[in-house]
């Protein structure tokens, strides 16, 4: 069923319009509307596919009112209706359905109901058969399975579908999203770029096949959310993978698979404020991972194996006394005492004479058991 509104400040035209839209059994009509702040009040909430407007209207222009009704709700398709011509590549332009001139016929509304049918098979056909990789980890991007990376025309597209991505389909008030990414503008300035980055953002996911992933409503000041996720996300592997460890049901393999798609932190590469929070938990919980690898790999005399994972842990959290201790006795324990006098005066050069940290690791009794530092 095909659910329809619509808007017509003329009445005649309203009752012709609905006249039409009757005789199609697959048709349902969810309102008519001649006052344009009654239909915008209506939108966050009425179910709804389609809308039939009229674009030369008292008040809000007919194009104006269509990029309202998106900004609130970017999943309705919009099919401009008028006795005009004159705003035809306007209305295209704004990536209308479709454009009828009145009066409008049975005729012409089969194609226009045609054309919705067919745009939204083609749609769910383009989401179905692609499966889109998000990475949060290391550097943001967005790719399909056979590697082509989605584009973004200006890095605040990019970090705004990173920070909805971030919130994991829960709805951000505008206000949050504007005080997170444009911290540095005045309210009124940082309202008009978001509505622009968004603008930006939907042409960049229509150009990749991802249409209409984005609700946008003025419910409760205006919020938006991502109804759509994808089919792998880094971070939600991983933290799957934590809570699996927590739970005691991981094989030590699938704990190094979370190190694999840990890299070098949460979103890293990209140095978003809004991310620091979570990647400081996420940090902590690498930590452990980390920590319990290395231990089991000691209890397993696989001190090789052992290194590489505490030079990785000593990358991520480099003045943390114990790595370095532990390093030093893996040294030992594959009996290179050389390198492991190496790496204590190195590192007590750094801790004491560029951070001004003591450090208390007591190489003597290293040496004689380097299990001390397990």
């Amino acid at each position: 069923m095909i659910r329809v509104i619509i808007v017509d400040d003329e009445l005649p035209a309203l009752k012709m319009a609905e006249s039409v839209l009757r005789a199609f059994d697959n048709v349902q009509i969810r309102g008519a509307f001649s006052d344009q702040d009654e239909l915008l009040e209506c939108i966050p909430t009425i179910e709804v596919d389609l809308i039939l407007l009229d674009i030369k209207m008292p008040g809000i222009h007919g194009l104006e009112l269509a990029g309202r009704i998106n900004e609130i709700r970017s999943d309705i398709f919009i099919v401009f209706v008028t006795a005009y011509d004159s705003y035809a590549i306007e209305a295209f332009e704004t990536d209308a359905l479709d454009y009828i001139m009145k009066p409008i016929t049975e005729e012409r509304m089969k194609k226009t109901l045609e054309r919705y049918i067919k745009r939204c098979g083609d749609q769910k056909k383009d989401e179905k058969s692609r499966c889109i990789l998000v990475s949060s980890f290391g550097r943001f991007s967005v790719e399909s399975e056979n590697g082509e990376k989605m584009k973004f025309r200006t890095v605040k597209t990019e970090e705004l579908f990173a920070f909805l991505i971030h919130h994991q389909g829960n709805p951000v008030s505008k206000e949050k999203i504007m005080e997170e990414l444009w911290y540095d503008r005045d309210v009124d300035k940082a309202q008009s770029i978001l509505y622009t980055t968004l603008y930006q953002l939907r042409k960049d996911l229509e150009n990749f096949g991802l249409s209409n992933i984005i609700e946008n409503s003025r419910k409760d000041g205006g919020i938006c959310r991502l109804i759509w996720s994808p089919d792998y996300w880094d971070c939600a592997e991983y933290i799957k993978l934590y809570k699996q460890y927590k739970n005691g049901s991981l094989s030590m393999e699938s704990l190094k698979h979370a190190i694999e798609i840990y890299q070098n932190g949460y979103l890293t590469g990209n140095g978003y404020r809004w991310a620091a929070e979570k990647g400081a938990e996420l940090e902590i919980n690498c930590f452990e991972l980390l920590e319990k690898i290395v231990d089991n790999e000691v209890q397993k005399q696989r001190f090789e194996a052992a290194m590489v994972y505490l030079k990785k842990w000593a990358d991520i959290f480099p003045f943390t006394e114990d790595i370095h201790a532990k390093i030093i006795a893996v040294h030992l324990l594959l009996n290179n005492k050389e390198a492991a006098i190496l790496h204590y005066q190195r590192i007590k050069e750094i801790f004491t004479e560029d951070e001004g940290i003591p450090i208390e690791i007591y190489m003597d009794a290293l040496i004689s058991n380097p299990y001390l530092a397990f």
